[in-house]
């Protein structure tokens, strides 16, 4: 069908060759910029390219060449929507359904549709003033619960692509071109309940990991700047950063969120009341598209040691107990450890063993058929002894002993029926086969 539409291809005075080699139609930043601007003044070339996002199944990804014979100019905007696609359907299914269009840049730190809408009903407020507008994922969310949204991004060609997809999900909401503090300037005066700041990642295309101090805006030096305007603020940071950190150089009272989901932490969010007296809390939150949301506090050990039953604590079973990420990333874990019936197989706490069977939005609890302990030599002949030839295999505390080279000394084939978990101590492995 593309193929059809002559006015996408390059006037031929400005044609390139379809035989360059892909690296010539690369990604590169300005390019894609560039061409971001231009899609709202060109409605065929608009179609054309949502029309990559909407086509639910293709039989044979289209060539370098038929893809820059179709869309000339436009081509590597067309090949950035071709690697995106099958992210965008797991991730942003509803902007992907209205034919939405994505870049790589901004689609990584993208928050999920399905984390965003729980963000937006947990975080319910009046109006929010965005200072990091992003891809506008959260912005959507909070526009489903009826509030209020104005937003800013320093990049504008991510705002026209963001204003493109607005029209796109039939919503709108004030997008400005212009950085952080010039927003919090410009509003300062009237009554906005909640800011939302999600600072930058990168820096110079590298991972800025877990140091917050390197992300874009400061948010210590907003918050100090503007808070006698604003009082509260909802911080989005890399579940990588320590929170121990932030809770030291950020004022008021702070509750954290680690929001786990699809398997692993997606974010560590910020509740700050600047107003409030210094005080922490901590929240792990479990999101489950089947079960829904469940919360992990600083109370959830004691309620949950409160409500098992004497004959569970003494039941004939043994399990191994697994804390989710979320868990971990708040050293909610640490207080697993003082659990009676829970023993810690790890310093870090980490892994447990019990006689009782956790509830799967604490992490994962497996059933134990059997344990060994020796050299990976001797835990091989056990297994091989025991007929057991395939287990997927979970390494904690190993020394740095990776999990395939572990895996490959056990002679084990992946599993989805048994879980191998394998600690270290000293020139000792112990380990549990679970199902």
């Amino acid at each position: 069908m593309l193929g059809q539409r002559s006015f996408l291809r390059m006037p031929q005075d400005a044609n390139i060759s379809v035989a360059i080699p892909i690296i010539a139609i690369n990604f590169a930043f300005f390019m894609i910029s560039e061409l971001i601007h231009k899609i709202n003044a060109f409605e065929g070339i608009s179609i054309a390219l949502s029309e990559i996002i909407l086509q639910k199944s293709q039989e044979k990804l289209p060539s370098i060449a038929e893809i820059q014979k179709n869309f000339g100019q436009f081509a590597p905007l067309a090949l950035e929507q071709q690697k995106l696609k099958a992210k965008a359907r797991l991730k942003l299914p509803q902007f992907s359904q209205k034919g939405c269009l994505f870049w790589q840049r901004s689609f990584e730190q993208a928050t999920s549709e399905y984390v965003a809408l729980w963000k937006a009903a947990h975080f319910k407020s009046k109006n929010v003033l965005s200072i990091t507008g992003g891809f506008g994922v959260d912005e959507w969310a909070w526009h489903q619960q009826g509030t209020t949204v104005i937003s800013c991004d320093i990049q504008y060609d991510l705002n026209a692509l963001v204003r493109f997809n607005q029209n796109k999900l039939g919503i709108t909401y004030d997008r400005l071109d212009c950085d952080a503090e010039s927003l919090l300037e410009r509003y300062k005066n009237e009554s906005f309940t909640c800011v939302y700041v999600d600072p930058d990642r990168r820096q110079d295309s590298d991972r800025l990991g877990g140091y917050w101090e390197n992300f874009a805006p400061k948010i210590d030096e907003l918050i100090t700047k503007f808070s006698k305007y604003y009082t509260r603020w909802i911080v989005k940071m890399s579940p990588m950063t320590d929170f121990r950190v932030l809770r030291n150089v950020l004022p008021g009272s702070i509750v954290f969120y680690s929001v786990y989901f699809d398997g692993e932490v997606k974010e560590l969010l910020l509740d700050i009341d600047i107003n409030a007296n210094f005080n922490t809390q901590r929240i792990a939150v479990y999101l489950d598209k089947t079960e829904g949301v469940s919360y992990f506090t600083e109370r959830t050990p004691t309620e949950y040691v409160a409500s098992v039953s004497p004959e569970k604590k003494e039941g004939s079973k043994r399990y191994i107990y697994e804390p989710h990420g979320g868990i971990n990333n708040l050293n909610l874990n640490a207080l697993l450890a003082e659990i009676p019936f829970l023993k810690s197989l790890t310093p870090q706490h980490t892994l447990f063993e019990s006689g009782v069977e956790f509830p799967p939005h604490w992490g994962r609890c497996k059933h134990i058929l059997d344990s060994y302990e020796g050299s990976l030599n001797d835990i091989s002949k056990a297994l091989k002894q025991a007929q057991i030839t395939a287990a997927s295999v979970t390494a904690r505390n190993t020394q740095g002993l990776k999990t395939e080279l572990i895996r490959s000394k056990l002679g084990l084939s992946e599993s989805d029926r048994h879980t191998l978990f394998i600690t270290r101590l000293g020139s000792k492995f112990k380990a549990w086969l679970t199902v």
